[in-house]
């Protein structure tokens, strides 16, 4: 009997950032390419689990791990490992590569476990993963790729099934809810701006820019800017929203008011989204939305958007890409060199290209 025949149930361990887990959703496909029979379950904090929620038939079912809760201290870990005995799986692929995730895969009984050998986790492992520089210097989707790539599944650029993040009929009217709520019509047009990103300053367009860019798109086309972002980002939304208060624009500011699954329904029905490096996004380029994504400190080639309709902003300097939380000289020459002119212009080029029309914002 083959392997593909035997292994029936496998659980992956998911990334804990959004970002992270849109990027290895490309590897969840790979591996149920290789097991097309196998039912996979998704073992996910509760900030990715909205993610998987309408995910089958790639994924079967989503258990959420909460260590800040019932999974918490010695004795939840323990309640975790019972609970995942129960489901009997038989082999347990690690996208997340801390030690934890092996040993609770370890202490499971999950026979074959299969994830990176770092964090001192090998001995935890049947399949240890030998990580490479040269993955390092690839897209971040590569690193998920390849472990499903040890497993058997050759992995060329043309395979690579990009990331999709559906949505539920539940989530769908509870996002009609909310734009009936706040009086958007997404059949006059809507244009998402997410101008925060939790890692910090450096990642950060300035919101004057986003201000100069949507106001311009609000007032030629007649749609309604909406501002969406976590609770790390409602000060630089406030400032944004205020702006454009200021000049009269019409908005709606959602930051800080919605849930993830809620975030993905309402940005599902916008024309065009403006947005830095950062989780969302990831989310509304899988989502399909026309997605400008604005990169100063980080690198397009390693965390780039994955979707069928995006365009990315980037400039490199000589100090750039630096990775940092701040600008190390305190001048930020990396986010001077992109211009709200040059955001304007790839984000009617995009709708273009998307076969959005620019003027009605629907589809031509």
């Amino acid at each position: 009997m083959s392997d593909k025949e035997i292994i029936k149930r496998i659980l992956v361990r998911v990334p804990n950032w959004i970002g992270d887990a849109v990027i290895s959703m490309p590897g969840l496909h790979a591996l149920k390419k290789l097991y097309p029979e196998a039912e996979i379950t998704v073992l996910a904090k509760a900030r990715t689990l909205p993610l998987y929620l309408a995910k089958e038939p790639v994924v079967k079912d989503v258990i959420e791990y909460d260590p800040d809760g019932r999974h918490s201290g010695l004795s939840g870990k323990f309640r975790l490992v019972g609970e995942l005995k129960t489901r009997k799986f038989q082999m347990a692929v690690l996208f997340q590569n801390a030690f934890e995730a092996a040993l609770i895969a370890f202490m499971a009984g999950i026979p074959r476990r299969v994830g990176y050998a770092r964090d001192l986790r090998t001995p935890l492992l049947t399949q240890p993963v030998k990580f490479e520089d040269t993955i390092a210097k690839k897209h971040q989707v590569f690193y998920y790729l390849n472990i499903i790539k040890e497993l058997g599944l050759g992995v060329s650029l043309e395979d690579i099934e990009l990331p999709v993040v559906n949505i539920s009929k539940e989530d769908s009217q509870r996002a009609s809810v909310i734009m009936e709520e706040y009086g958007l019509d997404a059949g006059k047009g809507m244009v998402g701006v997410a101008p925060g990103a939790s890692f910090g300053p450096a990642k950060r367009w300035p919101t004057e820019g986003y201000y100069e860019v949507i106001e311009r798109i609000s007032r030629e086309r007649g749609v309604t800017p909406v501002i969406f972002g976590g609770g790390d980002d409602i000060e630089v939304s406030t400032a944004l929203s205020t702006r454009l208060s200021s000049a009269g624009v019409d908005h709606v500011n959602l930051a800080g008011k919605t849930s993830l699954r809620e975030f993905i329904a309402v940005a599902a029905k916008t024309q065009l989204f403006l947005t830095n490096d950062s989780g969302p996004m990831h989310v509304v380029a899988a989502l399909g939305v026309p997605t400008v994504a604005v990169f100063v400190s980080t690198a397009p080639s390693l965390t780039g958007p994955l979707g069928r309709c995006v365009k990315v902003l980037y400039k490199k300097v000589k100090c750039s890409p630096c990775f940092k939380r701040e600008c190390p000289y305190e001048h930020y020459n990396c986010m001077k060199t992109i211009t709200a002119e040059d955001i304007y212009n790839a984000s009617i080029e995009l709708l273009a290209e998307c076969g959005i029309d620019s003027k009605s914002g629907s589809e031509a």
